[in-house]
This record gives structure tokens, sequence and C-alpha cells, in this order.
């Protein structure tokens, strides 16, 4: 074919192809480019090379004469249908883009042979430069003679002319900014995403260039998908000398940005056959259950509890612009040895995007998003962290009471806004960080002290602890009929034999978990009914009805979170509407863990302050007595009072003696009140 047929036919795909509906999908995007003010089509390599297969041989054998070929081909059809927008516009900036390119290549498996060629690449946008002007065609001023003399700039590097042809001086030129020609330009780099990442490997990187109208299309922490051409630059010697060695970077041609986090897994016709097979089953939340880290023995609360973080409720954006986040966020607080890393990494694996990271070796910069100085253009960029680039997946956070306290406090704004805001080196950037947080940490004593509150038994501030949706814990108690099973599970699974409890209820592949969960997220968005509303609408007001003056059993946060979990279990069985058996498992869950959390054994009433303050509401209760004892008595005229004498003061006000003492060891402890010297007692601040 010679070039002339080729750049025909090119026009005549772009006249003439129609999709499914029967629609001349480019040419009514053709007619629209005056309107929308574009310089570039996009164009889905697939509808090219379904109109005329040659198009895949030609991109393949000389790239860079394919792409002038269909650029020639675009200004060719536009100069007939819209010659006016041609005329008034720069032709060299009009560009075809290609989306969809068949030969995609994983960005570890570029290679030496794949210079020069036009392929497909897709990954996490991890930093973007400035965006800056380009010098295309440059326009020089003679300074002896006053001659205007054009210069072409090749492969972005600034040249001059050597002399003047007019006055034939070698003189310095002057650039005439306004007369010369500029285009956009952006440097980003892309890193492997968390998938296609061997384990045990570092992520590999590559630099993109863009240019013209696909600068700034995305964001780091974005998965992006690149076609363009792979080129070289050579390495230089520490001197300034070059070597023999060369940088790939990637010539951008087409951007396109996946947005959502399951847009990447391959679901066939089967797979989708046997995804709404599984729905229909009637123990389908059962079988979901059974599938979470099966080679832990029990723990079936917890479980449940993540499945249903795996599927995530529905996110909304209200009319005045309030986001309501839908991304569920779990606390698991255990003994050594209960299996809390290992369910960990089983999430990580399973989810979409899914990043294991552990709090010792976890900074706030790499959690969230670092400023680093560009060593070539000398500028300040942004990285994005773990939790900008699990964005729509799950970050699993082990050993999180190891944190510096500095860098645990960075992740509060994406636990409740789903956002990380930076500020530094006079970058000030919004990030998205759309990601569940399922955290691990150990008891600081060692093991979970059952009479201590969660706060003194992990040392957590008050405002992470209540950004979780469910706080579990996990007490390794001996029993021996539980341990003797428990050594059983363990044994068979070291002699690689079928355990007892896998054989009651199937478990799912992991492979095919992850299809049916990214199915879900894609296709259904469940919707509240009024039963479930009801039935969490009347937990809520009747849990909070028996406080009656007494401690706060639930927050507002609790009735969000659920609503977000009776969310993920609807979706869970594929199903549009929340019923009411949905959100009557949710607060069976809820029940449960604030059970475990939040029950004041005084009173036998769940108090959530026992998780969100040091003290429950009845020991603030019993600490009010005490204080206002030691004022009445202090007021009597003893600057010192005695500890007995105290003791049987608050007895007299109705505190029985034993928590009398407690109460008021707990306040010496904690500061309030101090002993000057035996058996006497001060308020600190009389």
């Amino acid at each position: 074919m010679s070039g002339y047929d080729e750049q025909e036919r090119f026009e005549e795909f772009l006249r003439t192809y129609k999709d499914e509906q029967g629609t001349l999908t480019y040419w009514s995007r053709i007619q629209q480019m005056s309107i929308n003010d574009e310089i570039s089509l996009t164009v889905d390599f697939q509808d090219l090379t379904s109109f005329d297969n040659v198009f895949m041989a030609l991109a393949a054998e000389d790239p860079q004469k394919f792409l002038e070929m269909v650029d020639n081909a675009l200004i060719s059809v536009l100069r007939v249908e819209d010659p006016d927008y041609i005329n008034s516009i720069d032709v060299s900036f009009m560009k075809t883009r290609f989306v969809n390119y068949p030969e995609h290549i994983a960005l570890r498996a570029l290679r030496s042979r794949h210079i020069g060629k036009l392929l497909h690449i897709s990954g996490i946008m991890m930093r973007a430069s400035v965006v800056k002007p380009l010098l295309v065609q440059a326009m020089f001023l003679c300074r002896i003679c006053q001659t205007e003399i054009p210069q072409p700039q090749e492969e972005g590097r600034y040249t001059e002319p050597v002399l003047c042809p007019i006055c034939t001086k070698k003189t310095p030129m002057r650039l005439i900014p306004q007369k010369s020609q500029f285009k956009d330009w952006q440097k980003v780099r892309l890193q492997e995403s968390p998938e296609e990442l061997p384990p045990g490997q570092m992520p590999r990187s590559v630099d993109v260039i863009l240019e013209g109208d696909i600068v700034d299309v995305s964001r780091p922490g974005e998965l992006v998908k690149v076609t363009g051409t792979l080129q070289t630059s050579p390495d230089f010697s520490r001197r300034g000398g070059k070597l023999a060695t060369f940088n790939i970077f990637i010539e951008a041609n087409g951007v396109e940005v996946s947005e959502k986090e399951y847009e990447q897994l391959e679901i066939s016709d089967d797979d989708e056959k046997r995804i709404k097979e599984l729905a229909e089953d009637q123990y389908v939340h059962e079988k979901i259950y059974a599938s979470i880290a099966p080679a832990i023995q029990g723990h079936e609360h917890i479980k449940e509890s993540i499945a249903l973080l795996l599927f995530g409720g529905v996110g909304k954006t209200l009319p005045d612009g309030t986001r309501l986040r839908g991304k569920s966020n779990i606390l698991l607080i255990g003994d050594p040895g209960t299996g809390k890393s290992q369910i960990l990494k089983f999430v990580s694996g399973l989810a979409a995007r899914g990043l294991y990271t552990s709090g010792k070796g976890t900074t706030a910069a790499g959690l969230t998003a670092a400023v680093i100085h560009d060593t070539e253009s000398g500028a300040m960029t942004l990285e994005a962290g773990a939790l900008v680039l699990s964005d729509q997946g799950i970050a699993c956070i082990d050993e999180f009471d190891k944190m510096d306290p500095n860098d645990r406090t960075a992740i509060h704004e994406a636990m409740e806004q789903h956002t990380v805001s930076i500020a530094k080196a006079g970058i000030v950037a919004t990030l998205n960080a759309r990601t569940s947080i399922l955290a691990a940490a150990n008891p600081t004593l060692g093991r979970y002290e059952s009479s201590l509150s969660v706060q003194d038994n992990i040392r957590l501030p008050f405002t992470i602890l209540s950004r979780f949706d469910l706080i579990w814990i996990l007490v390794d108690t001996p029993e021996p009929t539980r341990d003797r099973e428990l050594a059983q599970f363990i044994l068979n699974l070291h002699r690689m034999k079928k355990t007892q409890d896998q054989g009651t209820i199937s478990t799912i592949p992991p492979g095919f978990l992850k299809k049916y969960i990214g199915y879900s997220n894609r296709y259904v968005i469940p919707q509240l009914t009024s039963e479930a509303a009801e039935v969490i609408e009347n937990f809520y007001v009747d849990l909070r009805k028996s406080a009656e003056g007494g401690p706060v059993p639930i927050t507002a946060r609790q009735l969000e979170s659920l609503v977000r979990l009776s969310e993920a279990r609807a979706r869970m069985a594929l199903r549009s509407k929340v019923t009411k058996e949905d959100a009557q498992s949710a607060i069976r869950l809820m029940e449960e863990s604030l059970r475990m959390v939040a029950l004041d054994r005084i009173t036998g009433k769940i108090d959530i302050d026992r998780l969100v303050s040091k003290m429950s509401a009845s020991q603030r209760s019993s600490s009010d007595i005490i204080i206002k004892a030691i004022r009445d008595m202090e007021s009597e005229g003893t600057s010192t009072v005695n500890k007995d004498a105290l003791i049987q003061r608050a007895v007299s006000m109705g505190l029985p003696r034993e928590r009398a003492e407690e109460i008021i060891e707990k306040l010496l402890a904690e500061g309030i009140l101090y002993s000057p010297r035996e058996g006497k007692i001060r308020h600190s601040q009389s």
C-alpha cells in the first residue's frame, strides 16, 4: 500500500465507522471539535483494527510514520468538514490519540527491543511535575541587523542559529517569545500497580512525557493507562560526559484514567454466569464468611465483618457537596499468636487494590504523600503514599500501636474524609484516599487485661478509635476443649489434611472471590429500604433511651456504620435493596463489638465512654463524688485531708467502700489528686 492509500483508508474510517448502535462514532465527534475547542481526537485502536486489520501491522512496523499519517488524515478531514476552524488554529498541534492499543507490556518487562515501538502500559501515577511550556518553533532576533530568524527546536533541546543568514555575523541571538510557538509539557512517573507486582520485588517505575492537551489529566494515586512510543535519553557521568547506557521514557500519545478499582479485573461470560449462580445460593453469605482466611480457625464475627469491609457500602455525595463515606474501617486488638497478621495478609491479597504495611516501618509521608526535590528540574514534586496508592482499595496496617503517634495522626483525615491534604514547600493539594483501613494492634501490657478499659489496654487516641466502625478484641484464654480443636486444626493444616471445619461449608477460591467482589462493586448499588431504615432507627433510639441520664451507649457515628454494614451485606448477595435481615445482621455485629469494648461491668450497660475516654460514665460519676467530698472537706478548713476520712465521707454519700478506694487510686495515678505524705490527700487544683 502507498502512503496515500493508507491515509485515504483512515479518512474513510473516520467518516464511516459505526458502533453497535449504528452511530457514526468518530464523524459526530469531529463535527463537535470546533464547538468544544478540541485539538485532538481519541480513537479506540480496537475499533480501528476491526475496521481494517492492516493498521495493526503499520503501527507495529513504523510507529512514527503511522502517527504522522493519522494526524495528516485528521487534518485533511477537518479541512473539508470545518475549514474555518482549521485556519484558526496551528495544525501542527492537531493530534489523533489512541487508547486500548493491544500491545500491552508490563512495566518490568520493558526491554531494549521495545525502543521506538508503539506500546500500551498501565500503572499508578506516583508523581507529576508542574506543567511547563516547551519551545517548539523559536523566533530569534539578530542583535546586529534586527532580522527575525525562525529556528525549529528538535528533541526538546534549545538551539540558536549559528550565524545570521543576512549579515552572516556570529552574534548571540535574542528569543522573541511572543512570536515563538510553545506547547504544554509535563513529566509524570508511573509505578507498577500492586496487583502486577510479584511478591518480594521492588516496584519498577518509568517516566512518561505528556505533551499538548493530555497534560494534567490525572492526579497522583490514580491508575493510568498510556499508549505511546518508548524513547531513550543518554546517561551522563558525574563529570558531565555521555555514557553508553541510556535512560528510557514513554512519549505518550494517548492517556486513559481508570477511576474504578475493579476496572482492570477480567470477568468472562463464564465467570459472570458462576457469579450469578453463587448470588442465588441461599448460603451465599456463609460461604463468603468461610472463605475469609480459612487457614485460621474460629473468629466468625471478625471474618463476617472483614467480608463486609471487602464489599463496602455506598459512598454518597449530598446536594451541598458533603461526602458520606461508604468504606468501613476495622481495628483488631489481640494477644500475640491469635492470627491477626495472617488475616491482614490474606485481605491485602484478596482486595483489588490491597496494600499491606507494618507500623514500625511506616511514616506519615509514606502513608499520605511526600514532597520531594526533583534533581533534574530542581522543582518540588508530589509523590503519593500508601493510602493514596490504595485509593478505592484496602490498606492493611499491622502493628498499629507501634506507629509513631505523630505519624498516626496523619491518617485521621483519610479515615473520615477520604482525602489527603498536603501543604508543604509551596505545594497545596488534596488527593483522593478512598480507602478502607484494616488495622491490627497488640495490647500495651503484652496481653489484653479485661479489667482495664480499651484505652488503658492499647493507649490509642480517642480520635482514632472513634473512627473505626467495628473494634474486635481477640483474647487468648486457656479452654481445654477449644484448645484441643485448635491444635487438631493446625496440625491437620501442616499434614495437608482437609479439616472438619472446612468440610461443613464449601469455601470459594480466592481468585473467584476477588472477581465476585469486583463484579458486585461494579454493578450493584444497594439502596436502603424503609423497613431496614426503621430497624436501624429503632435500635439506635432504644439503645440511647436505655441510658436515661446515664452513660451514652452509642453515637451518630455508629449509626452511619450500621448503614454501611447493611449496604455491604446486601451487595454481597448482589441485591439492589437493603432488606430488614441485612440491617438486623449489621446490628448483631455492632452489638457484639460494643459488648467487647464498651460494656461497663459495674452497671452491665453499654457505655461508649469506655471506648472514647479514659473513664466510663459510672467511673466519672464516682470520681465526681470523691472530688465533691474532698472539696467539701477542704472548705471546712483542712487543706490536706485524711485518706480514711475521705473514704468515710464518700461512703456516706452513697459510694461502696471498695469502689471509693479504687477510684481514689485511679485519680492519684492520673494526677487529679496527689498525696503529699502517707495517708494524706490533696486536690491538685486547690
